[in-house]
């Protein structure tokens, strides 16, 4: 188990995933909505990542048992967690989105503590402490419920992706065919509750198919598979802990793009979340009876 790849990774996955919620704003306000914009994200990268395995020499076919949970899988990050995520960007910002989202490194070590018995040492206790206040600490100003409440369920949500990837045994498969099943799989939900549903558009301009474009490769092909490899190599707990520049990276582009002001009380969050990740990087190559139990 290499670590230090997989905190790399975790955090390549966090930056991406950090301003494509941008370019999916963008994209409604040239007729894509957020399960047209989920449908496309995954429907879209199925061509790259079927390249990737043809390329890399690797076999597409799955057992009957990997089928089972690769759809149970694909049902909560791709699908759910993006629908509520994508969703919460009608009612309240991208940052405060995305920080809100961010409760889910809290429940992933909460749930591998309390639910599978891992140890967890006291450096990473800290850790997860600071950058929980710092993530907390973005929140500020009028919001709505509703706006909250999605982003939270898409955090609790991708909490149970990134112990089920780990808990599975789906994590030993290489992650660009698990990455390329989940896109289909979600592609045939969403397909389907969107002509039931009649929310699924086909009428969107041309900079906003740019967009939807970007945001698959970014999103489904890159990071989905980054995530994958961090979970791999250093677990779901650290993997969500160092994902937390997440919001760091949407902040940041808010204030480049969208002109959004830079406060102290942002900084000091942002140092939080930094030190904390920091603290993951320094214990990562401990190997004794006090480190969270992953392997």
């Amino acid at each position: 188990m290499n670590r230090t790849k997989g905190i790399f990774f975790g955090i390549l996955a966090a930056f991406i995933y950090g301003f494509t919620p941008i370019l999916g704003k963008m994209s409604y306000m040239e007729g894509s909505n957020s399960l047209s914009l989920t449908f496309y994200r995954n429907f879209l990268s199925i061509p790259l990542l079927f390249f990737m395995l043809k390329f890399n020499n690797i076999p597409v076919k799955i057992n009957k048992i990997e089928t089972k949970k690769l759809a149970v899988l694909s049902s909560l990050g791709p699908t759910l967690t993006a629908l509520t995520l994508y969703g919460s960007f009608n009612y309240i910002s991208v940052g405060m989105s995305t920080t809100i989202h961010y409760i889910y490194p809290v429940l992933v070590t909460a749930a591998c503590i309390m639910i599978f018995k891992e140890k967890v040492s006291k450096e990473i206790i800290v850790a997860l402490i600071l950058s929980t206040i710092g993530v907390m600490m973005f929140l500020e100003g009028n919001f709505s419920l509703l706006g909250v409440f999605l982003s939270f369920v898409s955090g609790v949500i991708f909490a149970a992706h990134l112990i089920y990837i780990d808990k599975s045994g789906l994590n030993s498969m290489y992650p660009f065919k698990i990455t390329f099943y989940l896109s289909i799989f979600s592609s045939v939900y969403l397909f389907l509750f969107g002509i039931l549903s009649r929310t699924l558009v086909f009428d969107i301009t041309p900079v906003g198919w740019l967009f939807t474009l970007s945001v698959a490769f970014f999103a489904s092909f890159l990071a989905n598979s980054f995530i994958l490899i961090g979970v791999k190599h250093a677990g779901p707990t650290i993997t969500s802990i160092v994902g937390m520049f997440e919001p760091i990276t949407s902040i940041i582009l808010g204030i480049i793009f969208l002109k959004e002001p830079l406060t102290v009380r942002n900084i000091i969050a942002c140092i939080l979340i930094l030190a904390g990740v920091l603290i993951v990087s320094i214990v990562k190559d401990k190997k004794n009876d006090t480190e969270i139990n992953i392997e």
